[in-house]
């Protein structure tokens, strides 16, 4: 409805153009009702300047304006439709592009962001808007969790002190005073040191299964969580990264 109202208004005011313009005027408001029927806009709008700069009818100036309106230029609408006010026409004219002008304006308004809120009075701090985050629930509230982490945890202590106990008794194999003592010592080294593995692994895998168990609780926040096992000197490390 808006586009069939535009269209006759931009033919009832190029209509008297084109018997009162000169030849070259009439060509450009031809191509300008044609190109506004194909929906080119800016072709109609180049085409109507074109034919204004040749003959300056008043009448152009109000079609300028409603090419600009379907090109969503309102204050460049606006401008033209102001100074085919200026032209003094007709009562009907005017009450028209007058409310032409006002659609514009309510248009341009609606356009423009909103103000912040108004801080309250007294407030020393400044205005935050809100965050869609949700705030994250309590790490040790989950106990299935905290069993998880706290059995890997103890399950790497012990694989620990078995790797430890095992680096022991293949320095003291060193100084063994005979073959039985040394290979005794020996043996006992590599099942402390495979028991040391086996343990140190079945922790890592609990405290991994903890780590998820945290994650995925409903209302958790997207942070970053992490277990490693760090070798060090006489056994190792077990970290953490993240925020309990």
């Amino acid at each position: 409805m808006t586009t069939l109202r535009t269209t006759l208004l931009l033919a009832l005011a190029c209509a008297p153009l084109t018997a009162l313009a000169g030849t070259k005027a009439q060509a450009h408001i031809a191509k300008a009702m044609e190109a506004h029927k194909a929906g080119r806009f800016a072709d109609a709008l180049v085409e109507l300047k074109a034919a204004y700069a040749l003959e300056p009818n008043p009448d152009l100036l109000f079609a300028i304006g409603q090419v600009n309106v379907k090109l969503e230029r309102c204050a460049d609408a606006i401008e033209y439709y102001e100074k085919f006010l200026a032209t003094k026409p007709g009562a009907q004219a005017q009450a028209d592009t007058q409310q032409a002008i006002d659609t514009c304006k309510a248009q341009i308004a609606a356009a423009q962001p909103p103000p912040p809120p108004t801080p309250a009075p007294g407030s020393d701090s400044p205005y935050l808007p809100a965050s869609g985050s949700t705030a994250r629930a309590p790490w040790y509230k989950d106990k299935l969790g905290g069993a998880l982490v706290l059995g890997g945890v103890a399950f790497s202590v012990v694989g620990l002190v078995l790797y430890t106990g095992a680096r022991g008794d293949l320095d003291d194999a060193e100084s063994a005073p005979n073959v039985t003592r040394y290979d005794e010592l020996v043996d006992s080294a590599h099942s402390k040191r495979t028991w040391s593995v086996v343990m140190i692994g079945g922790g890592a895998v609990l405290i991994g299964a903890g780590v998820v168990r945290y994650m995925m609780r409903k209302g958790s926040s997207k942070e970053t969580r992490g277990v490693g096992m760090v070798p060090a000197a006489g056994g190792g490390l077990v970290t953490w990264s993240g925020q309990f």
